[in-house]
């Protein structure tokens, strides 16, 4: 029998923030893979070419899937268009993702892992075994090396847990240690120094579970849009809690400070030490983790908040992204973005119709000059099935 969360109330009653106020294979689905013909999965996701009238803008162009051009907007490079669902999967309706380097980046680190149909083992075999999803968003940094890591083999860790599916939440903890440890002995032989954040939305039947290490983040659209709810919490340096634990553990929280050409002081972002990073937790980061170093690994932690909720007739579509996306969106102003593309004209489908509401988010970010690169995913669920079924 699954000890899941049976908390009937909205989420933001006991395991989510409140919302904003109004105004069958274990490898994974990756947007790497879907690019190359290897590793393709026809019957699960599809290219999502959205129609250039979805958008205010009338010299649309669809957003890339990685290594574009900056120019992407011109008519100049092969672009690799959204991916997106085909048909539903449990309580998943429908999802898309899509990540890009973004405006002045000449690489992409962010990375991508959706694994669908998780199957039952062969020790489950006389217990039932519930239909299982996996989305994660990994923002690399100092390199790929760890990003990639994560997309491989984050969710093997997590469904080879003892704890997996009985008991989700300890399953995360325990999967993401373990994704921890074997990056950084694979790291201690090669030299690797690399690190990334990670956030994951793990679907267990009616149960949804997110968990979040870094400052990738996700939040949740409710009834038609008119709620937002924070599924996640960034872990920066800035944050009194996480600096009373750095500090508690023998680290250091710094700011660094410039001369414009003014003559005027600005303030850099608030970093870690040892680490001297902008971000509280993390995996990877040998440097600021191995004490041989000059690291500790008790001040950069790879430990995971989790926040776990039964989905409600009411809740629209999860949206997680990395940190360029919210470097210049609000969490409202996400949401408002995805919907807009809906009601500006629906797609056909469901499924276009998120590959469109990623990529109207994708553009807005763009559109007011963030620098990093950018990643979404969006999973909708029934309420917002029924309200694309309700739009002319």
């Amino acid at each position: 029998m699954l000890s899941l969360n049976t908390q009937e109330s909205e989420p933001n009653k006991e395991n989510c923030s409140k919302p904003e106020p109004k105004n069958q294979s274990l490898h994974p689905l990756t947007l790497q893979t879907l690019i190359s013909p290897r590793g393709i999965a026809p019957q699960t996701t599809r290219n999502c070419q959205t129609n250039p009238s979805t958008t205010h803008e009338k010299n649309y162009k669809p957003l890339t899937v990685r290594n574009t051009p900056k120019q992407f907007f011109d008519h100049e490079g092969k672009h690799e268009p959204t991916k997106c669902s085909v048909k539903e999967n449990g309580i998943v309706k429908a999802y898309a993702a899509c990540t890009n380097q973004g405006l002045v980046r000449n690489f992409n680190e962010d990375r991508v892992s959706i694994v669908l149909n998780i199957s039952k083992p062969a020790s489950f075999k006389d217990r039932s075994w519930p239909k299982c999803s996996f989305f994660g968003v990994y923002d690399g940094h100092g390199g790929s090396a760890c990003a990639d890591y994560l997309r491989d083999n984050l969710h093997k860790h997590v469904i080879h847990s003892m704890y997996f599916p009985g008991n989700p939440k300890e399953a995360l903890k325990e999967g993401f240690q373990a994704a921890e440890r074997a990056f950084l002995e694979k790291a201690q032989k090669t030299g690797e120094k690399s690190g990334s954040c990670a956030i994951v939305l793990l679907v267990i039947g009616k149960y949804c579970y997110v968990a979040n290490v870094g400052d990738s983040r996700a939040i949740m659209s409710a009834d038609n849009g008119s709620k937002v709810y924070l599924l996640s919490k960034d872990h920066k340096p800035s944050d009194i809690q996480e600096r009373t634990r750095i500090e508690h553990n023998g680290g250091r929280v710094y700011q660094s400070v410039a001369t414009s050409q003014n003559n005027k002081q600005v303030l850099g972002p608030q970093r870690v030490l040892p680490g001297r990073l902008s971000v509280s937790r993390t995996f990877g980061d040998i440097e600021a983790k191995n004490p041989s170093s000059g690291g500790n690994p008790k001040v950069l932690v790879c430990e995971p908040e989790i926040k776990a909720f039964k989905l409600s007739s009411g809740f629209d579509f999860v949206v997680m992204a990395s940190d360029g996306i919210f470097d210049k969106l609000t969490n409202r102003e996400v949401v408002q973005s995805a919907w807009s593309s809906a009601f500006d004209q629906k797609a056909k489908d469901l499924h276009k119709q998120c590959a469109a509401s990623t990529e109207s988010i994708m553009r807005s970010a763009l559109n007011k000059r963030t620098l990093d690169n950018i990643t979404v995913v969006m999973v909708a669920f029934e309420n917002f099935q029924q309200k694309h079924g309700e739009l002319p």
